[in-house]
């Protein structure tokens, strides 16, 4: 886990950007808290899954141990959350919310993407055809560079799933980087873009939805937690 320290950012994109762009831009104070520095893998769901006699996910071919864990429902993501809160002997794990994922994507950096303004297959699995592009799909985690608060594939690879109902925008939403939700919510905000992702798609203020029950290759997860007591 990487300690996150508290902070403020401007949250969002400019009003002119592209519509998968989350708007308007506000700022939000974070409280420090932790995050994982890669996504939950395949080794890691693979042995919750049979502690607890759950099916194990398909891979699709696409290879287990060190890929991100993919073809889990949000179901299964809090099911995961819940046992290693149980079974870790430590407490405070859960899903990162939305505004808390992009204040850790930015890394207190004022660019499109956290390495400069431009997309770069040598930073990120993304959609591209250079010779730095070797994976067709999901890559294992930490195969590109991490961010400066030592987070990787916070920009492509798969969509992370986030505790936030989705909203069209952030009219009214929390200043504290709490969760937005709302009862009978039936899509959540997925954040980072995938491996087909482009420009737009991999940019830290890129949103997407995602169903309580959806399941997909370009869909995955990192586990967020309180920051422990001093």
């Amino acid at each position: 886990m990487a300690d996150i320290p508290a902070g403020r950012f401007v949250m969002g994109a400019p009003p002119d950007a592209d519509a998968q762009q989350g708007k308007p831009r506000h700022e939000v104070r974070i409280r420090a808290f932790r995050l994982a520095k890669t996504l939950v893998t395949f080794a890691q769901y693979d042995r919750f899954a049979r502690a607890t006699g759950r099916p194990l996910p398909q891979d699709d071919g696409l290879g287990r141990g060190r890929n991100p864990v993919v073809n889990v429902s949000r179901a299964d993501m809090l099911a995961y959350i819940g046992w290693l809160n149980r079974e870790s002997g430590r407490t405070g794990f859960r899903l990162v919310t939305e505004a808390e994922w992009e204040y850790a994507a930015r890394a207190g950096t004022t660019t499109a993407f956290y390495w400069g303004d431009e997309p770069d297959t040598r930073y990120s699995n993304i959609r591209g055809t250079d010779s730095f592009d070797r994976w067709e799909f999901i890559s294992p985690v930490a195969s590109f560079p991490p961010n400066p608060w030592q987070l990787y594939d916070m920009a492509g690879n798969v969509w992370e799933m986030t505790a936030d109902c989705l909203y069209p925008d952030y009219a009214g939403a929390p200043a504290d980087g709490s969760a937005r939700t709302r009862p009978g919510c039936t899509r959540f905000v997925v954040r980072g873009g995938d491996f087909s992702s482009s420009r737009r798609g991999q940019r830290p203020t890129a949103r997407a939805g995602a169903g309580e029950g959806f399941r997909s290759t370009s869909l995955g997860f990192r586990v967020a937690q309180d920051m422990p007591p001093r």
